[in-house]
């Protein structure tokens, strides 16, 4: 499948690419970060004194922070020296007291302020990057609203390696995202064609919602959105990555037809609601605390569906084990040298998304395989309609009672013969249909009553009540109820013998009821018990033509016998 291999090939591309920067780069991290509500150009001096400054919060309105950087014998290594600023304001960067940066136009308030970037990336002066102590003092602009995010952050590396980095996980990322994007369009397409399985549904919004998540999560390095839109983004991410934690198990469960799934996911979806409501979602703790809830409830959901013996569930508890030793150990090996978490999650999701790939194709295969079946037994089901119709004995006894009228009744024997090509004309009319109206069902019925009435001159009688004529039904499965019914029965005493069809529309459910109001046959013992091939041509037409959605019983009756076919509406 192609869209097995895109996401193959993608994993492939961006282990290639992590584990090529295995190497690690020098990046300086500040060893002192304070700072001071109010405004004095004198604060960008190197030499000020801010032992009365503080740490956090990040305060609104106009203010000044200093990072403290030392410089020791690694930033020889550093070519080309960079910082690396994300900051929530419009700014002013001092490197050791020049001026070296601007972001946005500081204000005395929100009308007069323009937004700065978040992300910025600036070269610092070989002049200014010897080694030693080192002060970044940025003269910060904030009016605009940020939700609850207080911390600002400087880095000093390789100016190149900060840009290239990024940049190159992220063409890849978005290449992993089209393969999302194409699972999810397939897996809709599939589900628009099967309605019924929502199962391909919830995994199309699986890999939609990860294909957005990818998006906003690497937002941040193809787009310089300005400083007051990451809250908004850290929310969406949070809400998405609630999204994702809650359709996981209820895949699984829907997937794996897990018994009271309903009451399940209702108590999960509980749990996401108090994670909601206690943490904050524009935390990246939170998104850790969803996906680490929705990884356990998976777990637990296939444990229990192989101890329910589903299909495959035991394939999924193997690869749902391998992600969680996957994520693990780059959690906490050597990927949390190399990988940060969401490299570690969108890493395990793919693995994930690979394995319902390949459940989803073997399904798709059986599927195929139970249609491509379904259409042997329709042209098998057609031939034993016209056989048992066209059987030797059948047409030899016919041929003689109309021999018999010809001598008796000339006249009747042509309504005999009329009634006997009209039954047939019937029958190579709706041999090859898998539903027909029940208005021809019934006048095959009748033509067939018409035919045995002239054979063995006894009087059928055909009633039939509330029917809707339009309705659909299989082929020939009143008519075989009906040649049941004369086969096994007898007239009563009053030289009756009547068919009585009637209808009933119940919610969400069609009955048909077909009552042979005669005297029933004596029959040997444990004959009586066992299913003719008249029914079982029954269950199959209606095994063909609705699924599992219909119910046939079969019973005596004061009357006689009584059949009733339920039909159940999806």
């Amino acid at each position: 499948m192609h869209i097995h291999r895109s996401i193959f090939y993608s994993l492939l591309l961006l282990s290639g690419v992590l584990f090529s920067s295995c190497e690690q780069a020098v990046l300086l991290q500040p060893k002192k970060r304070v700072l001071k509500s109010g405004d004095e150009v004198a604060w960008a001096n190197p030499e000020w004194q801010d032992d009365d400054w503080v740490n956090e919060p990040v305060p609104d309105g106009r203010f000044w922070q200093r990072f403290e950087i030392n410089f020791d014998q690694r930033i020889h290594k550093i070519q080309h020296k960079g910082l690396q600023m994300l900051v929530l304001g419009s700014y002013e960067a001092y490197w050791d007291g020049v001026l070296i940066f601007k972001s946005g136009v500081l204000g005395n308030n929100r009308s007069e302020e323009q937004a700065g970037k978040y992300i910025t990336h600036v070269l610092i002066p070989d002049s200014l990057s010897g080694v030693g102590r080192h002060i970044l003092a940025l003269r910060i602009a904030r009016y605009h609203h940020t939700g609850v995010l207080k911390r600002n952050a400087a880095f000093v590396g390789e100016y190149i390696a900060f840009v290239q980095r990024d940049l190159k996980i992220t063409a890849l990322m978005c290449f992993l995202a089209g393969a999302y994007l194409i699972t999810a369009i397939y897996s809709f397409l599939l589900f628009i064609n099967q309605k019924s399985d929502y199962s391909k549904l919830i995994f199309s919004l699986l890999c939609f919602s990860f294909l957005c998540l990818i998006l906003m999560e690497y937002l941040k390095f193809y787009y310089a959105y300005p400083y007051y839109f990451q809250w908004y983004r850290l929310l969406i991410i949070g809400l998405l990555t609630l999204f994702i934690a809650f359709l996981v198990p209820l895949f699984l469960s829907i997937y794996f037809q897990i018994p009271q799934w309903k009451y399940w996911m209702a108590m999960y979806f509980f749990v996401l609601v108090f994670i909601t409501i206690n943490y904050r979602l524009t935390s990246d703790h939170t998104a850790q605390i969803a996906s680490r809830t929705a990884f356990v409830a998976s777990l637990c959901l296939i444990s229990y569906a192989c101890t329910l013996k589903r299909k495959d569930s035991w394939l999924m508890l193997l690869i749902l084990s391998l992600v969680g030793l996957f994520n693990y150990s780059l959690s906490y090996g050597v990927g949390n040298v190399l990988f940060d978490y969401d490299i570690n999650l969108f890493l395990s999701f793919t693995l994930w998304v690979l394995a319902i790939l390949y459940l989803i194709a073997k399904k798709t295969k059986a599927q195929r395989l139970a249609y491509e079946a379904s259409l042997l037994r329709s042209f098998r089901l057609q031939n034993e309609l016209l056989k048992k119709h066209i059987q030797p004995h059948f047409i030899m006894n016919t041929l003689t009672s109309v021999m018999e009228w010809i001598e008796v009744s000339p006249k009747k024997s042509i309504t005999f013969i009329e009634a006997l090509a009209g039954e047939f004309d019937i029958l190579n009319e709706i041999a090859d249909q898998q539903l027909i109206p029940i208005h021809q069902e019934i006048d095959l019925c009748q033509k067939h009553l018409a035919v045995m009435g002239y054979r063995k001159e006894i009087k059928y009688v055909w009633e039939d009540v509330g029917i809707d004529g339009q309705a659909m039904i299989p082929p020939a499965v009143l008519h075989t109820i009906v040649e049941n019914g004369i086969t096994h029965n007898i007239p009563q005493s009053d030289g009756s013998f009547i068919f009585r069809l009637t209808y009933e529309a119940l919610p969400k459910q069609k009955k048909y009821t077909l009552i042979t109001i005669a005297r029933m046959k004596q029959m040997k013992q444990g004959k009586a018990s066992r299913e003719g091939t008249g029914f079982k041509y029954i269950r199959s037409r209606l095994k063909e033509s609705y699924g599992d959605s219909w119910q046939l019983e079969s019973k005596p009756t004061a009357e006689g016998w009584e059949t009733n076919i339920v039909i159940f509406e999806k």
